[in-house]
């Protein structure tokens, strides 16, 4: 494999930079304190092609492949739409920092823990019910 020796950086991120997550098409995703999740062309990284605004830390990015699971610190966990980066659902059940986040298959149900309340919780992203929880496990 050839590794180039070039870089080029961005000074975009207004804070601590917490997750990157690759995507297809030359296309990048960042998480970052400063509340956004950002869309990159790495042909071109000197500015975003898309932002959206989750209200809290960007802490983890979780894809599937319509959707973005976001744990967004202290607003919560979010379900981006891929494409256009809205909001489609947020799950705020959670009683401290939105944490760890991740999809379990294709099924559209989610994994998700808070750090301060040690609570995993497991909901369906796409339930038609107030928050969708399936199980709770926690202090």
């Amino acid at each position: 494999a050839v590794v180039s020796t070039q870089s080029t950086g961005t000074k975009e991120h207004t804070m601590g930079v917490c997750c990157i997550s690759p995507e297809p098409e030359n296309h990048v995703l960042t998480g970052c304190y400063d509340e956004l999740v950002r869309r990159w062309d790495t042909r071109n990284p000197r500015v975003p092609i898309q932002t959206s605004s989750v209200g809290g830390g960007v802490w983890r990015l979780k894809q599937s492949r319509d959707h973005i699971l976001v744990a967004g610190m202290h607003s919560g966990f979010h379900v981006l739409h891929r494409e256009t980066l809205d909001i489609v659902r947020s799950y705020t059940e959670h009683g401290s920092l939105a944490y760890g986040a991740s999809w379990l298959g294709d099924t559209g149900v989610a994994a998700t823990c808070s750090f301060y309340d040690k609570l995993v919780t497991v909901w369906n992203a796409f339930s038609d019910g107030k928050d969708g929880s399936v199980h709770q496990e926690g202090s």
